[in-house]
């Protein structure tokens, strides 16, 4: 029994020195997981500007952490006056986005769309 007491509390040991030193180096659960990291990110439609040919909206993403995020990518969804999806659109800020703070772009859409939605697909944590 002491020597699986024993074994257990080494294991425990080595599994907390080396989680010690991976966050010392900069790495975290979710990048050695793979799970998408923009959680942190939130994004934003304004309202459709239509004009005669083309309608045109403000796609804004906040950053909501202390982490800075690279090549956030954005899918929008515009839809008709009886909510019809016409258009899916994808578009990436390539600017770096600061912790705690936010960029906006124009992005253009069919004369016809009267609403969208956005929703973050992946961005580049650091």
């Amino acid at each position: 029994m002491k020597k699986l007491l024993v074994t257990f509390l080494i294991i425990a040991l080595l599994a907390a020195i080396g989680y010690i030193i991976m966050q010392e180096k900069g790495y975290n659960s979710d990048a050695l997981m793979n799970i998408p990291q923009t959680i942190d990110l939130t994004v934003s439609c304004s309202e459709i500007g239509n004009f005669l040919v083309a309608s045109e909206t403000s796609v804004t993403v906040r950053n909501n952490s202390s982490r800075v995020h690279k090549n956030v990518t954005v899918r929008l969804t515009a839809y008709d006056k009886k909510g019809n999806i016409i258009k899916e659109k994808t578009t990436t800020f390539e600017r770096v986005l600061e912790a705690n703070s936010s960029l906006s772009k124009p992005v253009g859409l069919p004369a016809k769309a009267k609403r969208c939605d956005c929703i973050i697909e992946s961005s580049n944590p650091q």
